[in-house]
């Protein structure tokens, strides 16, 4: 192989916090429109899982810029941009419930126990049309979430939890798999309209 795929690319990553996996990335972009050259603002970045995914969407024309509060979560993530030479994204190491300095922005993702502390940041940091994606652990980051939302005048679209079930397919079995990772989290969906 001469090049690896993200996919390639996210296996041979550096692991700290819990990342997003790419089944609720895969939701993150469909229900959000993100394409090449869209700018998104990343926040929570952790190892990083999550930006590098968004960085392979926009591609060398768009641009991803991701905070993360803790020193060592912003160092392990620089490595892994490094190591697989991701020129598109910018890691602040600031807390962004303390405000968002990019503006015009396409997306906006938080990964953040208390995420809802930077919506209002984020309404005014997101052009016309843009999105904002929560992914929230637990029912309750949820409605803190929706709560704030509403109080920025951000439309909100819709929550999901995306579940994904692998079978196996082996000679005359054909049947779902017994253990599987199923819930991981919710997924709040809110647009600037």
């Amino acid at each position: 192989m001469d090049k690896p795929n993200i996919l390639d690319i996210l296996r041979k990553s550096k692991r700290g916090p819990a990342t997003i996996l790419p089944k609720d990335f895969g939701a993150i972009v469909a229900n959000t429109g993100l394409g090449t050259g869209m700018t998104v603002v990343d926040a929570g970045t952790g190892s990083g899982w999550l930006a590098m995914q968004l960085a392979n969407i926009v591609g060398p024309s768009g641009k991803v810029i991701t905070y993360e509060n803790r020193e060592e979560f912003a160092t392990l993530a620089k490595k892994n941009f490094d190591s697989f030479a991701f020129t598109n994204i910018k890691i602040k190491n600031k807390d962004i419930t303390k405000g968002i300095a990019e503006k015009n922005v396409d997306l906006i993702t938080l990964d953040l126990q208390d995420s809802w502390k930077c919506i209002k940041y984020a309404g005014k940091a997101l052009q016309q049309g843009g999105f904002i994606a929560l992914y929230c652990p637990q029912i309750t980051q949820v409605i803190h979430a929706v709560k704030e939302l509403k109080k920025a005048k951000l439309n909100f679209v819709k929550v999901i939890e995306a579940t994904e079930r692998p079978w196996k397919i082996e000679e005359k079995i054909a049947r779902p798999e017994h253990n599987f990772l199923s819930f991981t989290a919710f997924l709040v969906f809110a647009r600037k309209t």
